[in-house]
């Protein structure tokens, strides 16, 4: 449940409680994870870690090369 839909649910309880009326709706379930989100998730995980070991070996090379220079 994101933020927008836990506020009206809130907003819904209040208003129910003021009046008087039902007990409020239950939360929905949570989705389960499909296999394309999972793929996706492995992805990311994979390209990050690329990117931060490239990163770092930017960052090694140039203060290796700042070194040399002064």
């Amino acid at each position: 449940m994101n933020a927008l839909e836990t506020t009206f649910a809130n907003l819904e309880a209040r208003m129910n409680r003021a009046a008087g009326t039902a007990a409020p709706r239950p939360a929905p379930a949570a989705a389960p994870e499909t296999k394309g989100d999972i793929t996706t998730r492995a992805a990311r995980e994979i390209l990050d870690a690329e990117a931060a070991s490239r990163s770092a070996k930017t960052a090694a090379l140039r203060a290796a090369r700042l070194q040399k220079k002064g």
